[in-house]
């Protein structure tokens, strides 16, 4: 953490991905911007942002908790922004409204939609972009022994960019809150922990399938899940009614 460049064998300098808000030079650069028109997107979201008349949307959720590990949506120096977690002074964190509510609730799930126009301009807002600072285990050779160290705390330092830090060269940003278990269930820690982890994720999901196929008048019984290439959102179901569907199965197909 003092500054030096740290190697990851000898003469080779230790390097690391440049975080999510990379992917912006990617789409330009893997021909992704080409592409985008052609592909399967989220008519309400879109249809939302596109009447918005804006380049930028993003979709949240309400935090469920003023400590929830997420993001939130918001202005930081008039700007459009994202406030990671680790970031916002706690005292913000738990500020409430006169209902009782958290002021800084609308928290980022990092579904966004952005015009190709937007998108375009990547080169004039890539070199402004701002780095968040990431203490990370970061393994590195002794230069005393030449042996690689493995650290088992933070020793160094990785800068990142995020996916939303494009928000700040917004005019206009489209925000649109969605329901969170239709549209979020968070993946961010290892199986069996308390929350967040893959257990809840594939809970969540089954849970939907079945909301989905009960909707049409169907049965579920067991494990139960709906290929999104079958359904999007519930529709195009019909066909269930009065079926009882046992698990476990997954459905890639009508």
């Amino acid at each position: 953490m003092d500054g030096k460049i740290l190697l990851e064998g000898k003469g080779l300098i230790s390097t690391a991905p440049d975080g999510n808000g990379g992917i912006y030079k990617a789409l330009k650069v893997q021909g992704v911007l080409a592409d985008l028109e052609r592909r399967v997107a989220d008519p309400i979201f879109i249809g939302y942002c596109v009447s918005k008349n804006t380049g930028c949307g993003v979709k949240v959720v309400p935090k469920r908790a003023a400590n929830e590990p997420v993001g939130v949506v918001c202005l930081r120096d008039n700007k459009f922004s994202v406030v990671e977690y680790c970031e916002i002074p706690q005292e913000l964190s738990e500020q409430v409204d006169a209902n009782g509510d958290l002021v800084y609730r609308a928290a980022n799930i990092a579904n966004h939609f952005y015009t190709t126009e937007f998108l375009n301009r990547i080169d004039e807002m890539e070199n402004s972009m701002e780095f968040h600072v990431a203490k990370k285990k970061i393994k590195h050779i002794d230069l005393t022994t030449g042996e690689l160290v493995v650290p088992t705390s933070n020793n160094g330092i990785k800068l990142e960019l995020f996916i939303f830090d494009v928000f700040p060269y917004c005019e206009k940003l489209a925000v649109l809150e969605t329901v969170r278990r239709e549209e979020f269930s968070p993946l961010k820690n290892a199986p069996g922990s308390k929350e967040d982890n893959p257990e809840t994720s594939r809970a969540d999901i089954l849970a939907q399938s079945k909301r989905f196929i009960e909707a049409q008048g169907g049965c579920v019984v067991g494990d139960v899940e709906l290929s999104p290439l079958v359904s999007y959102d519930g529709e195009g179901l019909e066909s269930y009614n009065g079926v009882t569907v046992e698990g476990p199965k997954y459905i890639s197909s009508l």
